[in-house]
């Protein structure tokens, strides 16, 4: 199957007004920094244009400016969680302009695979290698990725030509049994590993690919 290469701003067209959008990443590393940029400048249009424009945001943990700090300032945030840490957004916070509640960041994915959240219906995810059958290797940070890529109705694939080394081992990607299932994690020694080092998304799912030097 051939997956199509689009523009930011291409990318930033699928996504809607009030959906919940999950985000690649954990704190800076391997988060989106292009898709996410046009997604404020959409949002900043449609406000402009006296049209209503927030999504809500779900990632494996506090993000950069790029994620937080764009969208923030944008006005394009109706509620995130589980965690923040940038300034722009402790501001929309704190002057009611959007909605957070704190949680542990170990809980996020077995509550949004347990469907406390409703749909995911994009996932916006970083990688530095891929395949047509929907084949990816992660950039520098893992977090949620597989559950977003498991749970997710479109997925945006931000392709980082920024990394100069192949992350190809580098992660195991690894999704729990969820509760009253779940068995111990299978790790006994320092070499075992206990998922695969390919992320598998089904190909019929990605919206396209948008290359990305950040």
């Amino acid at each position: 199957m051939s997956i199509p290469f689009i523009t930011a701003e291409e990318a930033a067209s699928y996504i809607k007004n009030g959906d919940n959008v999950a985000f690649s990443g954990f704190t800076a590393s391997g988060t989106p920094k292009v898709v996410t940029v046009a997604l404020a400048e959409r949002a900043k249009k449609l406000h402009e244009e006296g049209k209503p424009f927030k999504i809500n945001v779900f990632t494996g943990a506090s993000t950069n400016d790029h994620v937080d700090g764009e969208l923030a300032r944008a006005n394009a945030v109706a509620i995130r969680t589980p965690y923040q840490s940038h300034g722009d957004m402790r501001k929309s916070l704190n002057s009611a302009e959007m909605n957070y509640f704190d949680l542990h960041l170990s809980h996020l994915s077995q509550d949004m695979r347990y469907g406390f959240y409703g749909d995911i219906d994009v996932a916006i995810i970083e990688a530095t290698e891929m395949s047509p059958n929907g084949e990816v290797i992660l950039g520098a940070g893992l977090g949620m990725t597989p559950t977003i890529a498991q749970l997710a109705k479109k997925v945006i694939i931000e392709y980082s030509s920024y990394y100069r080394n192949s992350f190809r081992g580098f992660h195991d990607n690894y999704v729990p049994l969820d509760p009253p299932h779940r068995r111990e994690i299978p790790i006994y020694k320092p070499s075992d590993r206990i998922g695969s080092t390919v992320l598998k998304i089904d190909p019929k799912k990605i919206i396209g690919v948008v290359p990305s030097n950040a």
